[in-house]
């Protein structure tokens, strides 16, 4: 199933939610279609709460990466600030939008098969799903005791 296929009750990610503001009387529409999926977060915050935080041009050099996870129907990234975003899956980059933070780029893990993850968070009913290598997943197995030597 492609992203343009998807149910109307598919999980969020940033090209369904950072979306242009409504123009005022008389104003053109702004057209984001262009931004990549990662970078609308930061037009987005700068539209609705006027934060002129700069899209990030550099990376990480080696960084592990963030996990992307289903959150009540959102694929969500949480920086190690503590501020969570919504992401996209299509452009698996993360960035922090927030003006204290300006968190460069890292990589954004996301499943192999997003539409099997999506489906299995959609048959749930609270709408949650964790990446099965994500450290914070609930459902992880514990890890097998070292025996003594």
């Amino acid at each position: 199933m492609g992203a343009d296929s998807l149910p109307a009750d598919a999980i969020v990610q940033a090209e369904t939610y950072y979306l242009p503001p409504t123009p005022r009387r008389g104003q053109p529409v702004q057209d984001w279609s262009q931004v990549p999926g990662a970078e609308l977060v930061y037009r987005w915050v700068e539209s609705k709460f006027g934060w002129r935080v700069p899209v990030p041009t550099e990376s990480v050099p080696d960084d592990p990466g963030l996990y992307a996870r289903i959150d009540d129907g959102r694929w969500v990234a949480e920086c190690i600030c503590g501020n969570a975003w919504i992401v996209s899956v299509r452009d698996p980059r993360f960035g922090c939008a927030h003006p204290q933070c300006r968190r460069v780029w890292v990589p954004l893990i996301v499943p192999d098969d997003i539409a099997t993850a999506e489906a299995e968070a959609l048959a749930l009913d609270r709408r949650f799903w964790f990446h099965p290598d994500d450290p914070r997943n609930p459902a992880a197995p514990e890890p097998e005791p070292e025996e003594p030597q």
